[in-house]
Order: structure tokens, then sequence, then C-alpha cells
């Protein structure tokens, strides 16, 4: 999810985030640098004084009363149930040996038993995830669940290889099986993977949050054509689907006008698989999860009570749908246990980036396709600033990004590549200075970690290649993640090293 520092300005100019951190240009090094009107980022000092002086908060409205939203800012979230130190013999073969390890299929628990499996963002690693797990086995589900940090439809298809931290619910049969997990730094998986290994009667997305951007802006051709896909692909084996959206975020994050334009459209994305469904297979969580102004936190994801009164409705609501759909013969998928039949196909492991840099595509999803040639730019440079992520140690998400600032080295030997880029060119005040965002944090299961990266000292000189983030193949997802920008010019042009992947090492 992205910080941002000017949400009024965002709600003035939905859908211009992305393009506002990708327009590209040079300013000198030696004079005062322009003010932008709107950004992405968040400056450290910013935060401290929104954290020093939370808005007065106001009264919880009734969720059957008018909704009101209120938004958040990213809080550390510490689980409400440990995770055991060993699971139940009857799973331990399930989990992934290793982040690298593909999906084993998994035997069902008992024959007859509907099986659900639910694929969702951070959110699912609050306590809304183990309440919605409970709800569903109270069902008489069994139940297998995923929850991707900062997980988007561009996780599931593909468009993102390096690992995330993803919280791996053990398979849940019966009420004491629930709430148990273990947390890996994993490659995220694909829909065809999750449906190939697990072989669903019930797919269940939660997600909404990371990409509403998306979804509200002026350009929604690319993220419904990701959901299209990832609709279909969970239907593959005839798997009913459900989609859980994201709570009510606080006005001061979310307007109410900017997150009713992102579920209008995420509603019309679900309208063709509801009709074909007999039932509207999209709950909207703002009614039963508003987030008042007050709340500490990110304003996206709620409190602990909050989430679990979340978890409740929205496990209600999936149960009565396959209820209905039972009842009415359009689920007639009773399975008998894996175990009788032969093997499902394991998924296959996402292979290491390869040595130009770039991420590799994930296998079987995109078909004979290779990277985009990359504009790249190499070139000497000086680090001169850094924008500081403060306590890395609070931060939510699973990885951060820093924009640092360089001047560059002896520009007239590189003014034929300024040119190609159609920068401005004026040497006249110096060695003009350029912006790159780094991957400065990484988790990787064990806590938020400073990489590599981070540790460069101002004054030191680097060789980079780096190209436009908006060309990089990880613009986009990265684009939905924790970003800090220390510095005023937030609509300087932004680059990324061509092996933005290879910079979460440590």
């Amino acid at each position: 999810m992205t910080v941002s520092r000017f949400p009024t300005l965002r709600r003035l100019f939905p859908g211009t985030w992305l393009p506002a951190i990708v327009t590209v240009f040079l300013v000198p090094a030696s004079g005062p640098l322009p003010v932008a009107a709107g950004g992405l980022f968040q400056k450290r000092a910013e935060r401290q004084e929104k954290t020093a002086n939370p808005p007065r908060a106001k009264p919880f409205s009734s969720i059957f009363s008018p909704k009101k939203k209120e938004a958040l800012r990213a809080t550390p979230v510490e689980p409400s149930v440990p995770a055991p130190s060993s699971p139940p013999a009857a799973y331990q073969t399930h989990l992934p040996a290793s982040p690298s390890a593909g999906l084993a299929s998994v035997p069902r628990g008992r024959a007859g038993q509907l099986r659900v499996f639910v694929l969702g963002d951070s959110q699912s690693l609050l306590p809304f995830g183990i309440e919605l797990q409970k709800s569903l086995v109270a069902a008489g589900h069994e139940v297998l669940f995923h929850g991707v940090k900062n997980g988007t439809p561009y996780y599931w298809q593909g468009k993102w290889t390096s690992p995330v931290l993803t919280r791996l619910y053990e398979p849940a049969a019966s009420p004491e099986a629930c709430g148990r997990w273990n947390e890996v730094s994993m490659a995220p998986r694909s829909i065809t993977d999750y449906v190939a290994s697990y072989d669903p009667d019930v797919f269940i997305i939660q997600a909404g949050t990371n990409f509403e951007e998306d979804l509200a802006g002026d350009y929604t051709a690319g993220i419904l054509g990701l959901i299209d896909t990832s609709l279909r692909q969970a239907a593959g084996r005839g798997a009913k689907i459900l989609w859980i959206g994201p709570p009510d975020a606080r006005d001061d994050v979310k307007d109410p006008a900017f997150q009713e334009r992102a579920v209008t459209t995420l509603r019309a994305a679900l309208s063709t698989t509801g009709a074909a469904q007999g039932i509207d297979v999209f709950f909207d969580s703002r009614a039963v999860c508003p987030i008042p102004e007050g709340t500490p936190g990110d304003g996206e994801h709620p409190a602990d009570e909050a989430g679990r009164a979340w978890g409740i409705a929205a496990g209600s609501w999936a149960a009565s749908r396959i209820d209905h759909w039972r009842r009415t013969g359009m689920l007639p998928r009773t399975a008998s246990p894996l175990a009788a039949s032969p093997p499902l196909p394991v998924a296959v492991p996402v292979p290491p980036a390869p040595s130009h840099g770039l991420p590799a595509p994930a296998p079987g999803l995109v078909p004979g396709a290779e990277p985009a040639p990359l504009r790249v730019f190499e070139a000497e440079f000086e680090l001169v600033a850094k924008s500081d992520p403060g306590d890395i140690s609070t931060l939510p998400y699973t990885d951060a990004f820093c924009v640092y600032r360089y001047r560059l080295r002896q520009p007239t030997v590189h003014l034929p590549q300024l040119l190609e880029f159609g920068l401005p060119v004026d040497f006249s005040k110096g060695e003009p200075s350029i912006h790159v965002l780094h991957w400065a944090v990484h988790n990787d299961g064990r806590g938020p970690r400073a990489t590599k990266v981070a540790s460069r000292r101002i004054g030191d000189t680097f060789v980079m290649r780096i190209c436009p983030l908006a060309e990089h193949p990880l613009g986009k997802p990265v684009g939905t993640m924790t970003q800090f920008n220390d510095f005023d010019d937030l609509l300087a042009p932004i680059f990324v090293s061509t092996d933005l992947a290879g910079e979460r090492a440590f």
C-alpha cells in the first residue's frame, strides 16, 4: 500500500498518482528544488506529527446508519494467535518446506465435506482472517487459506515474482484446527496453481485495498483484465467464486466518493460471475467494518475488535451463499477424498531471476512472453541524500522503498542518453540530480530488515543501470507498496535499478 501525503489532492486528481512518480526530468543540484503540488510519498516528520496529534475521534457510528468513512495509517500488527511450534501431524507435510517449494496437494479432511479456499491480502493477517476461517469451518466446511501481504491481481497473474510475506493457515476441517498458521517469505502463487493443487469447491478472494487507486481511476481496463482472468482461472475446475471487498477506510486516507468509485468498478467486474452463479458474489465490507476518525494505524486496516466483527460477518455471508448453492443444486461437487483419486499436480516453483536482473514471469502464466526491452541509462552517480523510513520495525507491510537523490557525474558524457529520455539539459548550474527508488526494507519472514542498498553512505559513488519506474516490469506493483520520499519535489522523475528485485538482498 502506498503512503500518501496529500489525500485531498489525491481525491481531486484520481488516477494520477502513478503517473506522478514516473514522469522524468532533471533538477539542478545546487539550487532549491520546486515544491510539488501533490504526490505519493510521506515525510517522516509528518508521520510523527500525525502520530503525536491524531485527529479528534468521532463517535463510532452504527453499522446500520448511513456510512461515514475514516482513514488510517499503517500500524504494526501482532498476531493474536501465536503460531504453534509444530503443526498437527496430519498437516505437517502440506506446508512448504521452503519459500521456493511448490504447492503440494492436500487430501480432504473427510468425504463429502466441501472445501473452501481463501486467498487474501494483508487484511487476512489480522484477526479478521482467523474469524473468517472459524465462521466457515463452523458452517461445516474445510478451509484452506493463504494471506499475502500487499496481495493484488498483479501477484496472482505473475506480474510480481519476488517473495512476499505469506501467512499459511493450516488446513482446518474442525473448530479446534482453526487459527493456526505459519508465515514464510514465499514467491506469489498464481490462481491456476491454487486451483490445480487445492481443487476447491468454493474459491473466496479477499482483496481490493491494494489496488483501489486502479479501480477508482480513469483507466481501469488493465486492472479489469487481470480480475477477469483471475475469475476465469478460479472457476477453471467448476468452483464457485465469492469476493470480499475492503473495509471502509478513514476519511483522511480515502474519502467516501473515492472508495465508492472503486467499489462500483469492482462490483461491475464481478457482475458476469454473479449472474452465472445465480447470486450476488460481492461482499461490500464497508457497512460492517467502518474505520472511524481517530482510529490509530494506517486508516485502511481495522483495529482488532472491528476486524473480528468483520470476519464473523463476512464468514456468515459466505456460508449463506454456499448453503444457497447446495440447496438449489448449483454446487454438486461433493467430493470424494482426494486421497482416493490420482494425485493433483504440484505447482512448479517460481525460478530465480535471470542473470540480466529482471524478475522472470511465473511459469505457465505468460507463455512465450519475454520482458519488454528497457530503455537503460548507465552512469556513475554520487549519493547526496536519502529518504529516512524511520523505525522499520513498525512497518506493517512486507517491504518498503525509499527515494535516494544522486548527483550525475560527467553529465556531458551522457548527453545522448539524457536526450533519449527527453530530459531537459542545463549544465550551467552544475551536475544535475536524479532520483532513484530503492528496495530499502525486506521481510523474509523474520521481520522487516534493512537491505544492503540501505547501507549506502552519503558521498559514495556508484555505477548504476537504471530505467524509468514506469517502464520496469515491477513498476505497477511497486506503486501499491509503502514508499518514502523526504524531498519536496514530489513530481520529480523516479528511476529504479534494472535489478530492482536483486536489491532486496541483505
